[in-house]
């Protein structure tokens, strides 16, 4: 009796374990399509919101992807002038001067260069995915440097090799997708 029982309690485990496995996230589904759909060194912002009202939680959900997007040509256009700082002579001020100058008009230019890639309600949480291409990326680099050439003239636009672009977008996309689902 007990060998029955224990194989049919084993039998309803993996049943319950297979069925649960085989429904499928939406939400994940939805993601993994935007990501596989998008151009290549793309960067992806994923935004959510569950808020009730529609309009709201589609703005709030484009704001987080919005954001998630910043974030990453923050983190990559970081890694860069890290590595150009370091290896540079020239005097400190003028290189946070011209740090904090390519920053500001990075976030404006991603702000204009980022579209809408898709979007979605699922299960009550409205989703939307940003994406930045490389080539809105590299011209607003290109831009922000040009402008900021006016207080570090020495820096010149060398420091912005596409080569080296292409390669911190391929890092940036190798990371898991974050999902911004609160400010």
């Amino acid at each position: 009796m007990r060998k029955v029982f224990f194989a049919a309690f084993v039998a309803v485990v993996v049943l319950f374990a297979t069925s649960c496995a085989s429904v499928p996230d939406p939400v994940s589904e939805f993601i993994r399509d935007a990501r596989r759909n998008a151009p290549e060194n793309a960067l992806l912002g994923i935004g959510s919101s569950t808020h009730s009202n529609r309009s709201l939680a589609r703005n709030a959900a484009e704001a987080r992807a919005r954001a998630e997007v910043a974030r990453q040509v923050e983190a990559v256009v970081s890694n860069m002038m890290t590595d150009y700082t370091a290896g540079s002579e020239a005097e400190q001020r003028a290189l946070l001067q011209f740090t904090e100058n390519v920053t500001r008009t990075l976030a404006q230019q991603t702000q204009r260069g980022a579209a809408i890639a898709d979007e979605a309600a699922i299960n009550g949480e409205q989703i939307v995915v940003v994406i930045l291409t490389s080539d809105a990326l590299k011209n607003g680099i290109m831009s922000a440097s040009q402008s900021a050439a006016a207080l570090a003239p020495h820096m010149g636009s060398a420091q912005w090799a596409l080569e080296r672009m292409d390669n911190a977008l391929a890092t940036q996309n190798g990371l898991e997708p974050v999902v911004r689902r609160n400010d």
